[in-house]
């Protein structure tokens, strides 16, 4: 299942747009267990094939095991591109490399996954935070993925925290609790 150009149109469609080529559908089945590691992989690979990092560097902290979270699949994978692409949009010379870490929900399913993307070098003001968390319309266009990534989040049952770290500043995503698998 792809969204890729189809000459004919979607199923359906009866008539072809002006530019000989239409869209597949995106109403597809989406996926709601996904590995959350895998999904980071996803869009750093789209990120760097459509050459939107910028030669900033993006260095993945991933668990060997699978990090499963029950969420929408192209929901969490838009997180990343959001989160990754800001992150390499205000890299500075100085501090080039981007951080992004997965770490898997608690055993007992009471906390659920979590990841983080760590812009070195990136202070964001008072402003600027309260912008991101009231919405993106009252966010300037250098913030603006920020806060279309925290409503992602915020649909995806999840919450969005920026913090000021000592090298800079860290976005970091909380999401769902799974429940308890079995006992």
């Amino acid at each position: 299942m792809s969204a890729a150009l189809d000459a004919k149109g979607s199923p359906g469609d009866e008539v072809t747009p002006p530019g000989g080529q239409g869209l597949e559908s995106v109403d597809l089945p989406d996926v709601f267990q996904v590995n959350v590691a895998q999904s980071a992989r996803d869009a750093l690979g789209l990120l760097g094939a459509t050459r939107r990092l910028h030669g900033v560097e993006v260095v993945l902290e991933l668990p060997d095991d699978p990090v499963i979270a029950r969420v929408s699949r192209r929901r969490l994978e838009q997180v990343f591109l959001l989160l990754i692409a800001h992150a390499t949009d205000t890299a500075t010379p100085e501090a080039s490399t981007v951080k992004v870490v997965v770490d898997p929900p608690d055993d007992f399913g009471e906390v659920g996954p979590r990841f983080q993307v760590v812009m070195p070098g990136v202070a964001l003001s008072e402003r600027e935070l309260r912008s991101v968390v009231l919405s993106p319309l009252r966010v300037g266009s250098t913030h603006r993925r920020l806060a279309r990534a925290r409503e992602l989040v915020d649909a995806m049952g999840g919450e969005l925290s920026v913090e000021r770290l000592e090298e800079g500043t860290g976005v970091s995503i909380q999401l769902p609790a799974p429940g308890l698998a079995s006992f």
